[in-house]
């Protein structure tokens, strides 16, 4: 007991202890998302996220090292257990992020919009990077279904009620 009594006070513990838990967390909703296919695979989400939080290290100069690195990792890891080919969404946010976003941002005044269409986008640019790479290596594209529709939707409402104040 003496040697968990530490953990209460030191608050480096408790954030990692939480860090590993939302890990746990994501790693069981990947695992649930290949079992049942209607739920999201938080594509778009996390596009959404890193696309705000690759805003916010230019405007306050701030690095966000692991943050930046945990969605990454989650987009890979999502992409490897949903049969993407590997860092496609990489690439896409890249080229997103240097091409498209200031355009998108002064395009739209509404807030949630822009938040819709970022996640709209990392989904079909996602799709449409795996497309190129598949025409590129003569295999099957991947099939724009009815279920990327609901993917787009429910990501679209997580991320308007999660970053309404972040843009």
């Amino acid at each position: 007991m003496q040697v968990f009594s530490s953990m209460r006070r030191n608050r480096a513990d408790l954030l990692s202890l939480k860090n590993g838990a939302l890990v746990g967390a994501l790693v069981l909703y990947q695992i649930a998302t290949s079992l049942y296919p209607l739920l999201s695979p938080l594509i778009g989400f996390f596009f959404c996220y890193a696309l705000l939080l690759k805003e916010e290290e230019e405007k306050t100069m701030k690095e966000y090292f692991w943050e930046r690195n945990a969605i990454f990792g989650y987009l890979i890891f999502t992409e490897l257990s949903k049969g993407f080919y590997l860092f496609s969404t990489l690439i896409f946010f890249f080229l997103f992020y240097t091409l498209v976003v200031d355009w998108m941002k002064s395009a739209f005044k509404c807030r949630p919009c822009i938040l819709v269409a970022f996640v709209a986008s990392g989904y079909l640019g996602v799709l449409a990077t795996n497309n190129l790479f598949a025409y590129i290596l003569n295999e099957a594209f991947f099939m724009l279904g009815w279920e990327y529709l609901i993917y787009i939707i429910f990501d679209a409402f997580v991320a308007i009620i999660v970053f309404r104040d972040r843009l």
